[in-house]
């Protein structure tokens, strides 16, 4: 189950990445209401390069379960502030996309995915420093 989310999540965000790249603008315009210009272009691909880099490196290796632990602790805490963030943008009005809520609750979905799937494999010994 753990390794399915994984790759699931990787996929979504290195295709959210792929798309950050070619057309920030455009996901800005989904997301938040309005698109993006200048330095919020070049703003949006450093995000899409940023989350082309934690799909990668969260993408699961192996079938083996007792090394995803840093993955997903990983994905946990970016979906968990990703969510925070979003609704936050949605409550206050500084968003109004029309992907806003499904973005969110997309993410809220894995976040608590995640929780579950790490609290259950109790994030073993491995994260201790």
């Amino acid at each position: 189950m753990t390794v399915k989310l994984l790759r699931l999540a990787c996929v979504l965000e290195i295709l959210t990445a792929l798309a950050l790249v070619i057309a920030p603008s455009v996901v800005a315009w989904l997301i938040l209401g309005e698109g993006a210009s200048g330095t919020g272009i070049a703003l949006g691909r450093i995000a899409g390069f940023v989350l082309l880099s934690l799909g990668l490196a969260c993408y699961p290796r192996s079938l083996s379960p007792g090394n995803l632990d840093q993955a997903v602790l990983g994905m946990l805490t970016y979906n968990t502030l990703i969510t925070v963030y979003l609704i936050y943008l949605g409550i206050s009005g500084g968003a109004t996309g029309g992907a806003l809520w499904l973005v969110a609750a997309i993410h809220a979905v894995l976040a608590i995915l995640f929780a579950q799937a790490g609290f259950k494999g109790g994030f073993s010994s491995t994260l201790q420093p």
